[in-house]
């Protein structure tokens, strides 16, 4: 039985290891590097629309004062009647016959309408 083992042991042991080629020695770090720096830079311009978006939608709602005609995110269009820049609310009157408001969150502004269409409408 030892003989059967030691004759298996030597059916496949190998007397020569195989050696390594020369171009293969090792993973390519700088392939590793050029590529994580590209999913960065790919991430990076990814989001820099919507950082630009935000801050335009900021700038805009910063400069939202009495009488700007506004559209909401549902549709809704009316007048600014009063910002509460610390509650994130506005209030947006709809008729100047009923006196009709609602109070609407900031965050629900789509746009600020063009003055000169409120003027047209008045003549």
């Amino acid at each position: 039985m030892a003989n059967l083992m030691s004759f298996a042991f030597l059916l496949f042991a190998q007397n020569e290891v195989p050696k390594p080629d020369a171009e293969a020695t090792g993973p390519n770090y700088q392939l590793m590097m050029l590529m994580i720096f590209g999913i960065m830079a790919m991430f990076f311009f990814m989001t820099m629309p919507q950082k630009r978006e935000k801050k335009r939608w900021n700038d805009m709602v910063e400069a939202l004062k009495k009488n700007d005609r506004v559209l909401m995110s549902c549709g809704i269009i009316g007048k600014v009647h009063v910002v509460h820049r610390e509650k994130n609310e506005i209030v947006i009157k709809f008729d100047d016959d009923s006196n009709t408001k609602m109070t609407f969150s900031l965050a629900a502004v789509a746009r600020i309408l063009d003055q000169t269409k409120d003027n047209s409408d008045e003549k």
